[in-house]
């Protein structure tokens, strides 16, 4: 391939036409994998082709979604993906699905705080999804990290005014809730007898909780193998 230095330097018609070409070479390098020998020189070859064409063309959103998610068939292209989108990020920095691919990348890593961080730098860019602010909080959950949802959503409320969604902000916020106090009486409980609980019916049982409180998210909370709290999906 030519440096893509060299086709900058062509008009604007003739740029976008030769993005176009090399998108569909990008396109058809996707099938092309049988000509490789190893992964990694197939998702090069593939990255290549898209690089030049959003580089000519940085609105040619699709290209960031060949090149960014389509190679991601194991952890070594997921990462791949995860570079080339945000290389371009700085080409495009205001288009919302950039970072919302980056973020469902870092998912499928179980990297779930990061995935956060790019769902919230979606979420505020122009025509993103409403969903998208919502639905940081379910990374922190992954994340055990409950409480940083808390505050994610709290700051929300403050900042949302559509009915509907305030009312399923809130109802993740009770969910969250939920499940850091019931996090803290299974400290309180390891504390008192030197083990964790079996079930978070002991908790009732030893009279730490009246009930185990109802799930408003899910389809009802429990303990898992490392004695964390989960919902059921």
């Amino acid at each position: 391939l030519l440096p893509i230095e060299c086709f900058r330097l062509s008009g604007n018609s003739l740029r976008g036409f030769i993005a176009d070409i090399f998108y569909i070479k990008g396109i058809l390098a996707i099938s092309d994998r049988i000509y490789f020998k190893k992964a990694s020189e197939w998702i090069e070859w593939v990255q290549k082709n898209f690089e030049i064409a959003v580089s000519l063309d940085p609105y040619l959103v699709q290209g960031y979604f060949f090149a960014g998610i389509v190679v991601g068939r194991n952890k070594e292209g997921i990462k791949r993906g995860i570079d080339f989108l945000k290389k371009g990020l700085k080409l495009n920095p205001y288009e919302w699905r950039i970072p919302y691919w980056i973020g469902f990348n870092y998912y499928q890593l179980g990297e779930f705080l990061k995935a956060a961080y790019y769902y919230k730098k979606a979420s505020i860019l122009p025509n993103s999804p409403k969903f998208l602010k919502s639905n940081v909080v379910m990374f922190y959950y992954q994340a055990q990290k409950p409480e940083l949802g808390i505050v994610y959503l709290e700051g929300l409320l403050k900042s949302v005014r559509d009915p509907a969604q305030l009312k399923w902000i809130k109802r993740k916020l009770e969910w969250l809730k939920k499940i850091v106090f019931l996090e803290e009486k299974v400290k309180e409980f390891k504390k008192l007898y030197q083990r964790f609980p079996q079930s978070l019916e002991e908790l009732v049982e030893k009279g730490l909780i009246k009930e185990i409180p109802k799930d408003t998210f899910g389809k009802g909370y429990y303990l898992d193998q490392k004695a964390r709290i989960r919902s059921k999906f």
